[in-house]
């Protein structure tokens, strides 16, 4: 691969024949594949942004300008008066690609601003010698030779500095070090992340990586001017007079007293905009191509079977294949059989599996059938084991009864003909539990194997003695989650039906928790579709996640994934099957407004459907009120817009009237030659003197200027005063605590009482009745710091790490409201995703620019007027669990 020599970034050091005055501008991207050689009196120049078709060219006397704020100084080449130029756009990194060309080794960022070791040797020759040996002198055109990989080119940096791209929504490519940053609104970049942080936030020194501010405040200062003249509302002519002078200089300028609404009055909008395949799609086109076919075949489904493939005969000890013996003795044949239930960590060796068999043998026979199923011996080949354990489901469904094998440790004694801890033992595998529900018949035959005895003993009386026979109902009993284990036994037997939503969410938290020995990441999902209806086929490279992403999808499981996604766990760092609220809500409680149509890499999702709003956490900016315009209100507009134009008509109007300027006409006749001037203006009416007339009306300009600018104070407050019946939608974010009245002050300049706790919007919102006579009943948000628990909490954030918890305060200006939440990362992100309570659920998510994800961080609940001043966003690729856990 050929590169310029202004990119390369390699253990070995670029050389080339010294050039002088050469100069390579790039501006908003690099060209990595194509290269000239030095050419005479030529500049190269890269203005814009990428272009991958553009070549770089060295030059001799060769200059280009900077466009921006970036010194190349800092980043000089090789040959005297080297410029490098980035003309504007996309800038890229300079320690990631431009280094020294030279031979004189000058500082290179690669180096930390420093200059590079030199060899040791003892003369000029041998230290060339050495650097000869370290690094070869390459001539430009023989690069190809050298860089034959992305590795060895720099393109790909060493472990610990590895490079990662990204590609943002109107297509631009951007490459990087991981970091934390944000999709700006503005022109839909990744953007490094900046937080403005309360001053207890600001005194840790503990790492992160984004970077934190002071808070600015954010009001109108020409308000906080007459805010400070008017302190504790009384007047005073001594800080009166300053403001009227100070608010003179602006006023007399063009005064922009009306404004227009931001964003159309919505939120700021996220720009994002997935590139990438899904690793499934709900549409079965959206996949990638597959072997040269436009896309993947049909997604495969683990089609049922009536009867097993192998079963084991009751006469002999043959294992017969149901297909090849339906041939020979016919289909209408019954062939029924009976099958038996174990675990394997009760029956290990090879005596236990005769043992099995045995039993399997007594219980065929008692219940007067040809044949028994058993695991260990009926699954087939090594090929078809794998499909076969996922019909197990079938083969219980066509058995005529299930009996259940139950042993203890070897050596150790049981009392009792059944031992509840080795039921229990039994039921707390996953493969075990759709075996009991399924089970045809509600009475079940239990074989113990006592180990206690002599081998030869333990069989024997295992199948003298009658099997133990147990309603099925009491096997939950000896479980520690009976009550749920019952609710999916009524459903199987008929007496309550539960929706399909209700069915996928009780029977997962039932198997997990339960244990298995893992065949695959996915075994908890593979169990659970044995109790469904569709079931997709297994795959190896399936996550836990990812299985039950596409078994919710291939079922009608009433938007689970959709509502899951609602829900606010207890913590941030729960498994993905967590079913918890924080808010106690049901699955069935929320009401998605999204779609989930694709299954992602790295347990993700693809959402569809959501309305998002950016989240600025850089600073407050200044909020557009509005209010009533009250006969007041507009008169103070009308004299605040007027007075500059005023101003300068009076200014004017009193030059003209100047008498220097309008000399006696009389005079002004004669010397033009009139005999008789006043004869002349007698016969043509004469025309007044327009100097004092327009000497009164400027006077009165002026003197109107002066009367506004001395109410200048009082009438700007008209402006900003009252109550506001709407604001320009903002969310704000700042890290750590701030008091409602600081929060208010850095907003819109003073503290007014406009903004106000949120209720029940966060895990750490409270609020209690209002502390009022006449409102006896009404809520209201109350300080979260006030709760000790919370006070606690936001003490300890104050010394978290990176991967710990730190506390957030969000400010939303549609509604007024506060709301402290807390997170792992700053969220940059808010999608709206389903409705609860009266309540939209918004998930506020992190970015990560590396794989283009939102990462949910925490739920938060808002209220409905604020989901419709979003704006629609496409497609997103949702992670459940922030990407601190994830790594």
């Amino acid at each position: 691969m050929c590169l310029p020599s202004t990119l390369r970034k390699s253990r070995r050091k670029w050389q080339e024949p010294p050039v002088r005055n050469q100069g390579v501008a790039h501006g908003g991207g690099y060209d990595l594949n194509d290269y000239k050689e030095p050419v005479q009196a030529s500049t190269s120049s890269h203005s814009g942004h990428y272009d991958p078709n553009r070549q770089v060219n060295a030059a001799t006397s060769g200059r280009a300008n900077h466009g921006g704020s970036w010194k190349p100084s800092q980043y000089k080449t090789a040959s005297s008066d080297n410029r490098v130029d980035h003309g504007g756009g996309y800038r890229p990194d300079p320690t990631s690609h431009i280094i020294s060309t030279s031979q004189d080794q000058r500082p290179n960022p690669s180096h930390g601003g420093k200059r590079p070791p030199k060899p040791r040797g003892a003369n000029r020759t041998q230290r060339k010698a050495q650097q000869d040996a370290i690094s070869p002198k390459v001539e430009p055109w023989d690069v190809h030779d050298v860089a034959k990989t992305d590795e060895e080119a720099g393109l790909v940096p060493r472990k610990g500095n590895q490079l990662y791209h990204h590609r943002d929504v109107l297509k631009r490519p951007y490459s990087g070090q991981r970091d934390t940053r944000f999709l700006s609104p503005k022109d839909g970049r990744p953007t490094k992340l900046i937080v403005q942080s309360s001053e207890d936030v600001l005194a840790n020194t503990s790492g992160v990586d984004w970077t934190r501010k002071p808070i600015d405040n954010a009001g109108p200062w020409m308000f906080r001017l007459t805010h400070w003249a008017t302190a504790d509302g009384h007047s005073s002519v001594f800080l009166w007079l300053p403001a009227c002078a100070v608010l003179t200089v602006v006023l007399l300028n063009p005064f922009p007293v009306t404004t227009e609404t931001l964003n159309n009055g919505f939120y700021e909008p996220v720009p994002y905009k997935d590139w990438q395949y899904p690793y499934d799609a709900r549409n079965r086109y959206e996949n990638p191509p597959y072997k040269g076919a436009p896309s993947r075949p049909l997604k495969g489904q683990i089609e049922r079977v009536s009867e097993p493939a192998y079963l084991c005969l009751v006469e002999g000890t043959e294992i017969i294949n149901v297909q090849q013996w339906r041939k020979l003795n016919g289909t209408d044949v019954a062939l029924e059989y009976v099958m038996v239930s174990y675990t394997s960590g009760q029956f290990v060796t090879d005596d236990d599996k005769r043992s099995l068999e045995a039993i399997g043998k007594h219980a065929a026979i008692a219940a007067k059938v040809k044949a028994y199923w058993l695991g260990c011996s009926c699954l087939g080949s090594v090929t078809e084991e794998e499909g076969n354990v996922y019909r197990i489901s079938d083969v219980i469904r066509g058995a005529l009864q299930v009996v259940i094998a139950v042993a203890g440790p070897v050596g150790v004694k049981e009392e009792g003909q059944l031992p509840v801890k080795l039921l229990h033992e039994w039921g707390n595998r996953v493969w075990t539990l759709p075996e009991l529900l399924l089970s045809p018949e509600r009475d079940i035959q239990i074989y113990t194997l006592n180990r206690s005895l002599d081998p030869a003993q333990q069989l024997k009386q295992c199948l003298n003695m009658s099997p133990d026979m147990r309603d099925r109902r009491n096997f939950s009993r000896v479980w520690e989650d009976d009550n749920i284990v019952g609710q999916l036994m009524d459903h199987y037997e008929g007496s309550v039906i539960l929706s399909p939503l209700e069915l996928m969410a009780t029977a997962l938290r039932c198997l997990e928790r339960r244990h298995t020995t893992q065949y695959l990441p996915g075994d908890l999902s593979y169990s659970l579709m044995g109790l469904l209806r569709q079931r997709p086929n297994a795959r190896k490279d399936d996550s836990a996640f990812q299985a039950f992403a596409r078994l919710s999808l291939a079922n009608d499981s009433n938007m689970l994934l959709e509502r899951l996604i609602c829900l606010l766990p207890p913590s941030p760092y729960e498994p993905w099957h967590c079913f918890q609220d924080h808010w106690d809500a049901a699955l069935w409680d929320v009401y998605p407004c999204t779609q989930v149509c694709g299954i992602g890499e790295n347990d993700t999702i693809i959402l569809n459907g959501a309305r998002a709003a950016t989240i600025r956490w850089k600073s407050f900016k200044k909020v557009i009120l509005r209010g009533n315009r009250t006969i007041v209100r507009r008169i103070a507009v009308i004299a605040l817009t007027i007075v500059s134009p005023l101003f300068v008509g009076a200014i004017a109007m009193l030059a003209a009237s100047n008498p220097i300027r309008f000399p006696d006409r009389s005079a002004a006749l004669k010397d033009m030659g009139v005999a008789d001037p006043s004869a002349l203006l007698k016969a043509i009416g004469g025309l007044p003197d327009p100097g004092p007339t327009l000497k009164g009306i400027g006077g009165t300009f002026l003197a109107l200027c002066l009367l506004v600018l001395l109410l200048s104070p009082w009438l700007i407050k008209i402006l900003y005063l009252g109550k506001v019946w709407s604001a320009q939608p903002w969310f704000f974010g700042l890290e750590g605590y701030m008091p409602l009245h600081e929060i208010e002050k850095n907003l819109f300049g003073v503290d007014l009482g406009r903004l106000s706790w949120s209720t029940t919007s966060s895990s750490l919102s409270r609020h209690d009745v209002l502390n009022h006579k006449d409102f006896a009943n009404y809520c209201e948000g109350q300080d979260p710091k006030s709760d000790p628990e919370i006070n606690a909490r936001i003490q300890k954030a104050l010394r978290s790490t990176d991967t710990q918890e730190k506390i957030f305060t969000l400010v939303d200006t549609y509604t007024m409201t506060v709301t402290l939440f807390a997170a792992v990362k700053p969220p940059v992100a808010i999608l709206a995703c389903g409705e609860e309570g009266g309540m939209q659920r918004a998930l506020l998510c992190s970015y990560d620019w590396t794989d283009n994800t939102m990462y949910r961080e925490t739920v938060v609940r808002v209220e409905t007027p604020v989901y419709w001043r979003m704006s629609p966003i496409r497609r997103v690729r949702l992670g459940l669990q922030t990407r601190a856990k994830m790594g």
